[in-house]
C-alpha cells in the first residue's frame, strides 16, 4: 500500500501520520477557545487527553513502522536527498523529541491537579505550560511537514 497519498512516495504509516497531523493544530484550537472562551474546562481537559493518547498511538506504531520498514527507501528519489533531506529531520528532531516530553508532563501536571479549581498558582503553571507544549506541537508539525515535503514529495 505504499504510494497510497498523490504525489508521495511514502509507505501508509508516513503518510497517515502527514495526514493526520493536519488534525491536530486545529484540535488544540478548539480545546484552548473552549476553555479560554467558554470556561469550557471539561471539554478542554478530554480533548487534551485524547489528543495525547491518539498521538502517543501513532508515535508509538510510527516508531515500530520506522524500526521495520525504515524510510530511507522511500526519500532515495528526492532531489533534496543528499542535501536537505537529513537536516531537516534534524530540525524536526529538535521539536519532536522535546514535544513528546511536554506534553507528557503538561498532561500529567493536569490530571494531578483540577486546574480550574486551584488556585492562580496551578492555573498559571498549567496556562505556561500548556502554551509552551502547543507552541512545540506547531513546531512539530510544521517541521515534520518540511521534512515530508523534501523527502516523500519534491
Amino acid at each position: 500500500m505504499d504510494g497510497w497519498m498523490p504525489l508521495s512516495r511514502a509507505n501508509f504509516v508516513l503518510n497517515f501520520i502527514a495526514l493526520a497531523m493536519a488534525a491536530v493544530i486545529p484540535v488544540m484550537l478548539v480545546s484552548w477557545y473552549q476553555v479560554r472562551q467558554h470556561r469550557n474546562y471539561g471539554l478542554h481537559r478530554r480533548l487534551q487527553i485524547i489528543l495525547g493518547v491518539v498521538l502517543g498511538l501513532a508515535i508509538l506504531v510510527f516508531e515500530l513502522d520506522m524500526r521495520l520498514n525504515g524510510w530511507r527507501q522511500y526519500a532515495e528519489a528526492s532531489p533534496y536527498y543528499t542535501t536537505f533531506v537529513m537536516p531537516s529531520l534534524i530540525f524536526h528532531l529538535c521539536f519532536a523529541i522535546p514535544t513528546f516530553f511536554l506534553w507528557i508532563f503538561t498532561l500529567s501536571l493536569a490530571l494531578k491537579q483540577r486546574i480550574h479549581i486551584q488556585n492562580g498558582n496551578h492555573r498559571s503553571r498549567h496556562r505556561f505550560w500548556g502554551r509552551l507544549s502547543a507552541l512545540a506541537m506547531i513546531g512539530t508539525t510544521l517541521s515534520g511537514w518540511l521534512f515530508f515535503w523534501l523527502a516523500f514529495v519534491a
